[in-house]
């Protein structure tokens, strides 16, 4: 099979979509498929001018390059499937069209929430929201909720609104993955359809053999952000100062330089920066605890993966996909989102938690990861979503008696979503 991936990326070095990007290409290379890429960069709008960035904002709705570029990737590759992670903001939903024209079925996986927010995060002043998800989104207009810039929030919900009018999230898109199962209920009552959306998770590649010896040690791992409830964390260390530990801050953002003045007279918070992502899972694996305080629901946070990969506990917010992900004192430890006061009682847990409650801790966050999470289950996963795919396009056009659909064949197996 020939798979083209689409993917707009953020950060010029590792973030989650980006790893779930590479992971699922990589997978699909060793199963003996043939994986193109058609890519955009948003840096390409840093230091733009003010009419390239007024022309980014129309281009956001529809965007010409991104449709000639789907073309002509597409007449290259002779993709079997377009497979779509991100369209946001360079390359459009036009790509869609592109595909359509081509007679190429398409597989669009829902890494976050843009499609039913103007932020992609469900997140207002710190606090989750769904005013939009289902509505007309003028909550996003008057609160301005990305960007914070009226202009560029209105180009964000344009694109949504247009293409929800001319049917492109119904018509040009034959399957949605959703990361859990939580996230496909947020779709849903956004109005995509229901039958067409998959359950399936991200998965890690299996690092194999554990680190036996831990430091004492807390990692976060992720975007230096107030919507991850970094100063939450920090908060709660500079509380907490438990003696022989460290708490080793990985990643840059834009909240980092304030964060960092503010707390920069305890020796034990660690300010690692942006790592390869080699050096992060090694970090990870040498660690006692991951945690990851975010305001947001998140949709499957990569850096939960790697810690369950690595048999390393984690300590998450008990909202969103968190609470789908993580059982309470099975794989780590829930607190109450946002509440600094349960983050630092939680944090206490974790301090006192004897080596035998640590040890099986640890030995449930790798057994579910070799239960759901590895890339043998992600393959067989991912194969039946392009079958799916495949099926209903050709379906449909079956009714214009175009094409026959396709058998199913052997090696496609069932997974959650295909009924509800």
């Amino acid at each position: 099979m020939r798979i083209l991936q689409v993917h707009n990326t953020y950060r010029p070095r590792w973030g989650g979509e980006d790893t779930v990007v590479d992971l699922e290409a990589n997978l699909l290379r060793r199963n003996g498929h043939e994986v193109a890429r058609l890519s955009a960069w948003t840096g390409e709008l840093e230091r733009a001018s003010p009419l390239r960035l007024i022309a980014a904002g129309f281009g956001t709705v529809w965007s010409f390059r991104g449709y000639s570029d789907a073309r002509k990737a597409i007449e290259v590759h002779k993709p079997d499937i377009l497979h779509v992670h991100n369209t946001f903001p360079l390359l459009s939903p036009s790509i869609f069209w592109a595909a359509d024209r081509a007679g190429i079925p398409v597989v669009q996986t829902l890494h976050n929430y843009r499609f039913a927010c103007a932020n992609a995060l469900l997140l207002r002043d710190d606090k989750p929201c769904e005013d939009c998800v289902g509505r007309f989104p003028l909550a996003a207009l008057r609160y301005r909720c990305y960007g914070p810039s009226f202009m560029r929030t209105s180009a964000v919900v344009a694109m949504n609104v247009v293409h929800r009018w001319l049917g492109t999230f119904h018509t040009k898109i034959h399957a949605y993955i959703a990361l859990t199962d939580f996230s496909k209920e947020v779709f849903v009552r956004a109005g995509l359809p229901s039958e067409r959306i998959f359950v399936k998770p991200n998965f890690n590649s299996d690092p194999g053999n554990l680190t036996s010896l831990r430091s004492p040690r807390f990692v976060f791992a992720g975007a230096i952000a107030r919507a991850k409830g970094v100063h939450l964390l920090l908060d709660a260390w500079a509380k907490l100062l438990p003696v022989g530990y460290q708490l080793m801050m990985i990643g840059d953002g834009p909240d980092r330089d304030e964060l960092e003045k503010r707390h920069a007279g305890i020796s034990s918070i660690v300010w690692c920066g942006s790592l390869p992502r080699a050096k992060v899972i090694e970090l990870i694996a040498a660690s006692e605890w991951l945690v990851l305080p975010s305001l947001a629901y998140e949709n499957f946070a990569m850096s939960v993966l790697e810690a369950f990969s690595l048999g390393t506990p984690v300590i998450v917010p008990n909202h969103g996909a968190f609470a789908a992900i993580v059982t309470k004192e099975k794989e780590g430890f829930l607190f109450s989102s946002g509440q600094l006061d349960s983050l630092i009682a939680t944090l206490k847990e974790a301090l006192t938690t004897s080596s035998t409650t640590w040890q099986q801790l640890s030995a449930n966050a790798r057994n579910k990861f070799l239960r759901e999470y590895t890339g043998q289950t992600n393959y067989e996963q991912i194969m039946t979503i392009y079958q799916r795919a495949t099926e209903y396009f050709r379906a449909k056009r079956t009714d214009f008696g175009c094409v026959q659909p396709l058998e199913t064949p052997a090696h496609v197996v069932d997974i959650r979503g295909k009924n509800s």
